[in-house]
């Protein structure tokens, strides 16, 4: 296996526990895969400026708005350059309401734009993440330091300039963790 190749496997592992950690809000498997001063523009339309103001936000969300289930990701993209790289895909991922909402005007906006199976939304969205082979503290090892998430057209909205459907477009989800 070439080293170009290694990388990308390690930034697809880093993404998939990420991803992974998101159902149930695992804190700990999350802070894993993240920089101590990354910076993210979450689904719900806020920055969050650190690793510790992301744990702050999986902490207000394990009472607000609970990751049941895998996430769905598809078209999964990766370039890397050096000690570089970012990786693009878009998604689902199911959140079960157990409070008075997001806490997002953002997300709760769009969430009822998307399928519902019972009390589960399955929202839509895309992603661009950044990586570093850096760690924040001197170790050379892939760690995301920016990562943005927003909402997903609706699968049967056409696409302008073009007229096709996200339906119409085949994809192929990526299989992040699985219950075994």
């Amino acid at each position: 296996m070439s080293d170009g190749q290694a990388d990308i496997d390690e930034i697809r592992r880093v993404h998939r526990q990420w991803w992974a950690s998101n159902r149930g809000l695992d804190v700990e498997k999350m802070r894993e895969c993240f920089a101590p001063d990354y910076l993210m523009w979450n689904l719900n339309g806020h920055p969050y400026y650190s690793l510790d103001e992301k744990a702050k936000l999986f902490r207000y969300y394990q009472q607000h708005l609970v990751p049941t289930e895998w996430p769905e990701v598809w078209d999964v993209r990766v370039i890397v350059d050096g000690g570089m790289a970012y990786l693009t895909s878009e998604g689902i991922l199911p959140v079960v309401a157990t409070g008075e909402g997001s806490g997002s005007s953002t997300l709760d906006a769009v969430a009822p734009l998307y399928e519902r199976r019972g009390d589960t939304i399955r929202v839509r969205f895309r992603e661009t993440v950044v990586f570093r082979r850096d760690d924040g503290h001197g170790n050379t090892v892939w760690k995301i330091w920016h990562f943005h998430c927003s909402p997903l057209a609706h699968e049967s909205e056409p696409r302008p300039g073009f007229g096709d459907t996200a339906a119409e477009r085949s994809h192929t989800p990526v299989e992040i963790m699985s219950d075994d």
